[in-house]
């Protein structure tokens, strides 16, 4: 899910939902759940003082439901993301993001390496002062998702921007709370997916997340060692149909809500080099028209692992 601290597994600035393997793959909103759900990968900030005024990183992310069954390579996916920021005033960056899904599975005539949806905008962070001791740290990211990937380019979105504020507060040393609101607009070229059941095309999502994040261990020789979990809830709205009948496919301004929980464990053992392993869970509020929620789900509770590196 979306990292709240220095050790949150999240997918490197892509905020990709907590779903199954087989929805992670374009990086484009599904109605499962909402684009702003965490899901696992290093946390992303804003790191404050006068150094280096750019960087670089990338990540790769392992992941698969956490209950198998006979088959698992349909269950199974690698993440790949590389991006780089660069300070343009004090506290902002502009970066840019690329990912790449691999699948374990793959028709004949395709590969199963597919690129994910592109993303740029600008971060900002700062902070509120207390205390000596205590402050208040906050984080604003403006970003553009660009139709780079296989279902956006498909579902001929042109650009979905998406603003996030991140509000982070140090209760004690290395005990961290924070709360993310988010929301993003999804300009696409039609409101209605294509073919006889095509589904109507997400417009906005929202959502908000609080997390809990604890670094018990700090070492200069053995490096540092966290663990974290955060839980939120989204809502999606389709676009106004034409058609004014009420059907799963063709409702006029539809909101679905969904909802999603992770737990992670972070080992920093150098500076530049992040470890990660994730529990999460996603999926929607109604199922068959009734409110029907789990904590744990076979086909949409995953395992996530994650090494990362920034310099």
């Amino acid at each position: 899910m979306r990292g709240f601290g220095k050790h949150a597994i999240t997918a490197l600035g892509l905020l990709l939902p907590a779903l199954p393997a087989s929805a992670q793959e374009s990086g484009a909103a599904v109605t499962a759940a909402p684009a702003s759900a965490p899901a696992a990968g290093v946390s992303e900030t804003v790191e404050a003082g006068p150094k280096k005024q750019w960087s670089v990183s990338a990540s790769a992310q392992y992941r698969q439901l956490a209950v198998t069954d006979p088959d698992p390579r349909n269950d199974r996916v690698l993440l790949w993301s590389l991006g780089g920021n660069v300070g343009v005033f004090e506290g902002g960056k502009v970066f840019v993001r690329f990912g790449l899904s691999e699948r374990f599975v793959a028709e004949q005539t395709e590969s199963g390496v597919k690129l994910r949806d592109t993303s740029i905008g600008l971060n900002y962070g700062h902070a509120i002062k207390f205390t000596e001791n205590h402050e208040l740290s906050l984080s604003h990211k403006l970003a553009f998702f660009l139709p780079t990937s296989r279902a956006s380019l498909a579902q001929d979105l042109y650009v979905a921007p998406q603003y996030v504020f991140n509000a982070s507060y140090e209760l004690v040393h290395g005990l961290t709370l924070s709360f993310s609101p988010d929301v993003r607009y999804r300009w696409h070229q039609y409101a209605e997916r294509a073919g006889y059941d095509g589904a109507m095309n997400v417009q906005w999502e929202l959502g908000a997340h609080g997390g809990i994040d604890w670094t018990f261990l700090e070492s200069d020789r053995w490096g540092s060692v966290g663990v974290g979990a955060s839980a939120g809830t989204g809502w999606q709205r389709l676009y106004d149909s034409r058609d004014d009948h009420t059907s799963a496919v063709a409702e006029s301004g539809r909101w679905n809500q969904s909802y999603d929980w992770e737990a992670h464990v972070g080992y920093d053992p150098v500076k530049y080099l992040s470890l990660g392993v994730g529990l999460e869970h996603g999926g929607n509020v109604l199922r068959d028209g009734i409110v029907n929620t789990f904590f744990v789900h076979r086909d949409e509770t995953e395992l996530a692992f994650t090494v990362s590196g920034n310099y």
